[in-house]
């Protein structure tokens, strides 16, 4: 038995060998721009006398005798500057209409904005503020504090805030000592820790809360608007981004915030001084229903308004555009406005529609816009050759030498400018090339690397094509002849002296960093090995692929095929929720197809009646199969619209929550909890028919009360989590959380201490059975209950013990486990998420009862019998990722649900990132999680079914291929009617009412047939992540790749991380149970 483990570090091997070339795959395709770490530096000029640098009129000559030598000078500053943050302030919200009668939530909200604009116009300025992709809040401010372009992959930091190490304004505030006051959302100080005055820094992560970030901030920002010991004012306002996510923008809700909002701008201007320029901004947008992080106008149209008590803004006549203004440009003008260097890595450009026109002591205001865009100009050429010097291969060269002829020209127009028409032509030509290199840019950080991307399409396909030559036609019960624990030794060996060699001459082979040696030549040896097996097993390879039909399963091979061509269209991918629908269906109707044929061609040989087949077990089948295809279609209301899709509703976020006033708008709400206890219910009963609920053991224990108990709490969860009642706390809706997540970890600890569900009710007496050395001890067993159910007078005087939940002592455990693990997801979900999970748990059920029926009558022995059709396995596959679209998730960015961060965890307990991005991961790929735990039911169940049922038993469609070993018995024993063990023998060579023992007395293919089964998982699901990488590498170049393709291989490429441990839990809870069982059959042996 000592064989089991061996499997598990096979499957851990193939895990790391697939799992690695995505992860070389998705550094070749979602490339990061390197940040660098120079950093800009200047003279600040001053007009104190006392200063080092005091401006005097001699200097201004002397600057002008050569303006391209003036890029390590700063004029003086013009204001101290105020900066109201408000998150996901969308363009709209700002945008007063003075003809609605009944504007909706978010309109008409800041009307202090409207009256500035009319009273000041030329203080006051408002224009759309456009971020760049993607708009999660981590990215916005690193594009609002560098100037530089974020990256796609960037966005997966969004739940760890590295602290920033390339040049940005804060740090050039600190350095050029511009001190600088913060408060509101956390991030900041993560991003730049011990960079403040003063910090009021409060978590971010907590979207049920709307007020109490915002509260703090207003409870300090008066006290800090009358101090005058700071020159920048910094305040991130959270509130409106979390009624976003937690209402949408239509939610009455929405309407108090911005209103809220209103009043703290009106305090803001009244208090603030004559020396001040305030901004008002949004990092992003929101769409329809509140969500961001995507490249959609909604998400990135963010507001932006200006106002600047005493000096006017310098007039849009001189170029700079008065509509929009890109968000990497606010980092050039805040330096203008502070009179500090431009960060190195800037790309932006000076907007002087936001510039307080302050007047410069010995300068004309055109040498003084003349000075400020040059130094731009000069900042950004410099980073831009900078960085293409160190990364000659990424750029064109005739690009190249373009923009440089270019800028040289420049170069000598910059010294001819005396007059205001020769400024703003000059400076729209700047403005002019100074967008061509970022666009140059934009075009060069999705440059990909083809080394990496074709090492891990490499990497991830040979584990995929070996583990289908060598496990995938291997006999189950020849595994533990080819993987032996010595043999497994020598593999892990071998690859730590690869890992080691990769990590010493990583550079010898031109790998870029130690990791991808270690990752290259690892896999390389694995990949060695594996063909070594091969080839050693070829003859048994062989022999069995001989066996398998040409062209069998070919409309199992078909589903196969199309779930993976998703991957290469746009539209496909874009409909993959229905496509994965139909498919599915299309794997039911197979499955009930074929036991339809098969009980026609055994049940109605000679006559087919219709109240005989009304009757049969046959058409109960084909009833629960047309019930699942139903179920499959309701899930399409389920389903969450992309924002390519235009002929659907979006009900995420648009719910008003469950209300015991009005009952009629959480009929969702009752519905889940219905069906949750609907859910709990019926397993226990299950349970409980089995046996497995008798006796009063920790799990048995934990089986019978515990469901209930996390019924209740999820219920309680999903009804007042969203409920409008409000002196609700907080920390008594956690508490139910915490109860399903304690009730989980209890479950899993008595897994691993007494994972068995079953009731020993001793002898009466004593009585021995007598096995042979090496025999087992389970027939005998059997044998003695037989002679005693027989009426054996002898052995009635010896009774044996008898034990509840024997036939189901596998299957019983993982159910159990499966209840807890359900209800846990389902907290973490939607209410309609949750049924959407409870749906996927019946059309599985119904996937196992069908296959099982099927598999016993086209089963002639142990080994058929156990391993599951290949239809049924890509039955389950399927469900698991249908399960997805099902759960209300989508693969866009903006519709991660991140509330599941907060599930439990509103009330300050366990503030981490990490554990917010393990509940989000789970909440996403809750199907996965779920259904390649439970993947042993496959080959449990058939035996489980036939044990609870057993005149199933008494058909078969293998009875006439058997008849000539049974003939002679069967002619010896004509006057006596056979018994269910004689028919069960007759048809598939063993005892089939034993039920789940006859796993364990065949221990080595039993548990061969469930690494088999998790192995081809795997290999479905690496074929599956291959044709998405091979999709990304086809459509590179793509209009789509951004929004669609590369979304959807990070979906697949982190389904794939999770679905890999998850099989490999799968499979150590049946190695648990077994280790268990063979514990209690040595028990019962020692006391007989």
């Amino acid at each position: 038995m000592k064989f089991a483990w061996n499997y598990v570090f096979v499957l851990i091997l193939l895990a790391y060998m697939i799992g690695s070339g995505v992860l070389l795959f998705s550094r070749g395709f979602l490339l990061s721009r390197v940040s660098k770490t120079d950093v800009s530096s200047c003279r600040r000029l001053s007009t104190n006398p006392n200063d080092e640098y005091y401006l005097t009129e001699e200097i201004v000559q002397e600057i002008f005798k050569d303006v391209n030598a003036s890029s390590n000078l700063c004029l003086p500053q013009k204001s101290k500057v105020i900066i109201l943050l408000i998150d996901a302030l969308k363009y709209e919200f700002g945008i007063f209409n003075e003809n609605s009668i009944n504007p909706l939530a978010f309109e008409n909200k800041l009307p202090i904005m409207h009256e500035l604009l009319k009273q000041f116009p030329e203080h006051t300025r408002m224009m759309r503020f456009k971020a760049d992709p993607p708009t999660t809040t981590l990215q916005r401010l690193k594009g609002l504090t560098t100037g530089s372009l974020p990256t796609f992959i960037d966005i997966g930091s969004n739940f760890a805030s590295p602290e920033i190490n390339e040049d940005n304004i804060i740090d050039q505030m600190v350095k050029n000592n511009v001190p600088v006051v913060f408060m509101g959302d956390s991030t900041w100080t993560d991003l730049y820790p011990r960079r403040f005055k003063r910090t009021y820094a409060y978590p971010s992560f907590d979207i049920f809360d709307l007020d109490t970030v915002d509260t703090r901030i207003e409870k300090h920002l008066p006290n800090e608007l009358v101090k005058s010991d700071w020159q920048v004012l910094i305040a991130h306002f959270l509130g409106v981004d979390h009624c976003g996510h937690k209402h949408g923008p239509m939610h009455h809700e929405m309407a108090r915030k911005l209103t809220e909002m209103n009043n703290v701008i009106r305090m803001v201007i009244d208090k603030m001084d004559n020396d001040t320029t305030l901004f008002v901004m949004g990092d992003h947008g929101m769409t329809a229903s509140g969500d961001h992080g995507g490249d959609t106008d909604d998400e990135t149209n963010a507001l932006l308004f200006a106002y600047s008590k005493h000096n006017e803004f310098i007039s849009s006549s001189y170029g700079s555009d008065k509509e929009i203004l890109q968000q990497i440009d606010l980092v050039p003008s805040l330096a203008t406005i502070l009179g500090i260097p431009i960060p190195y890595s800037n790309l932006g450009l000076v907007n002087f529609n936001i510039v307080p026109d302050v007047v410069v002591p010995h300068m004309h205001k055109i040498q003084v816009l003349l000075l400020h865009a040059w130094q731009n100009a000069q900042q950004i050429y410099k980073y831009f050759y900078s960085y293409a010097l160190e990364n000659k291969r990424t750029f064109d060269v005739e690009d190249m030498d373009k923009l440089d002829t270019e800028f040289i020209l420049l170069t000598h127009r910059v010294k001819a400018i005396y007059n205001e028409a020769a400024f703003k032509s000059f400076f729209g030509d700047v403005n002019i090339q100074l967008r061509q290199v970022l666009k140059t840019c934009r075009e060069i950080w999705v440059k990909f690397d083809a080394n990496q991307m074709s090492q891990g399409l490499l990497i991830t396909f040979l584990p995929i094509f070996f583990t289908f030559l060598l496990i995938n036609n291997t006999r189950a019960g020849d595994f533990y002849k080819i993987f032996t624990a010595k043999g497994i030794t020598y593999i892990y060996l071998l690859n730590l002296a690869a890992g080691v060699f990769g990590y010493r001459y990583f550079k010898n082979f031109s790998f870029k960093t130690e990791e991808n040696g270690i990752i290259f030549f690892t896999n390389i040896m694995s990949i060695l090995i594996l063909m070594f097996y091969t080839f050693q097993n070829w003859s048994t390879i062989a022999l069995n692929w001989s066996g398998v039909k040409r062209f069998g399963n070919m409309p199992t091979r078909v589903i196969i095929f199309f779930t993976s061509s998703v991957f290469f269209s746009n539209s496909f991918i874009v409909q993959e929720p229905k496509i994965l629908a139909y498919l599915l269906v299309g794997v039911l109707i197979l499955l009930v197809f074929e036991l339809l044929r098969r009980s026609v061609r055994i049940d109605f040989k000679t006559k087919f009646k219709v109240s005989q087949f009304l009757k049969s077990a046959t058409f109960k089948l084909i009833l629960i199969t047309i019930l699942a295809i139903v179920f499959v279609r309701f899930a399409f209301l389920l389903f969450r619209c992309r924002e390519e899709q235009g002929n659907c509703a979006d009900f995420s976020n648009n719910s008003t929550g469950f209300s015991l006033k009005k009952p009629s708008t959480g009929k969702a709400y009752l519905m889940a909890v219905v069906i949750i206890v609907l859910y709990t219910t019926l397993t226990r009963l299950y349970l409980r028919s089995c046996g497995n609920l008798t006796g009063n053991s920790v799990n048995v224990l934990l089986a019978r009360y515990g469901p209930t108990i996390a019924s209740i709490c999820a219920g309680g969860h999903i009804l007042l989590s969203s409920s409008s009642v409000k002196n609700i706390q907080r920390s008594h809706i956690d508490a139910m959380a915490l109860v399903i997540y304690a009730l989980l970890l209890v479950q899993i600890i008595v897994l691993s201490i007494a994972p068995l569900m079953v009731f020993v009710l001793p002898p009466k007496n004593n009585s021995t059975v007598t096995v042979k050395r090496g025999e087992s001890i389970v027939p005998e067993i059997f044998k003695k209950m037989k002679r005693i159910y027989e009426g054996d007078e002898s052995e009635k005087r010896f009774e044996i013990p008898v034990v509840y939940g024997l036939a189901t002592i596998y299957s019983s455990v993982v159910i159990s486990f499966g209840v807890f693990l359900a209800i846990m997801l389902i907290v973490l979900l939607e209410p309609k998420s949750a049924i959407g999970i409870i749906i996927c748990l019946a059309i599985g059920a119904v996937i196992l009862s069908v296959h099982s029926i099927l598999r016993y009558r086209t089963a002639n022995n142990f080994e058929t019998c156990i391993q599951p059709t290949f239809t049924a396995i890509v039955g389950w596959f399927l469900l698991a990722h249908f399960c997805f679209y099902a759960t209300s998730h989508q693969t866009t960015l903006s519709q991660i649900d991140w509330r599941a961060a907060f599930v439990g965890r509103t009330t300050s307990i366990g503030q981490s990132n990490f554990i917010s991005g393990i509940l989000v991961i789970l909440n996403t790929f809750c199907g996965q999680i779920l259904f390649f735990c439970l993947y042993g039911l496959l080959s449990t169940e058939t035996f489980s079914i036939f044990a609870l049922f057993p005149s199933l038993i008494k058909t078969n469609s293998n009875r006439d291929t058997r008849k000539g070993e049974v003939l002679e018995s069967r002619a010896n024993n004509t006057a006596q009617p056979r018994s269910l063990v004689e028919i069960s023998n007759e048809c598939v060579g063993f005892d089939m009412t034993r039920g789940e023992l006859t796993l364990f007395e065949n221990e080595s293919i039993f548990l061969g047939t469930v690494f088999k089964l998790a192995a081809q998982f795997f290999m479905l699901q690496g074929v599956k992540i291959f044709c998405a990488m091979m999709a990304c590498t086809i459509h590179c170049r793509h209009l789509m790749v951004w929004k669609i393709f590369a979304p959807r291989f990070i979906y697949e490429a982190l389904a794939t991380f999770v679905s890999f441990p998850a099989l490999i839990v799968g499979y150590l809870l049946i190695v648990r149970i077994h280790f268990a069982v063979d514990s209690l059959v040595k028990r019962i042996n020692k006391v007989k």
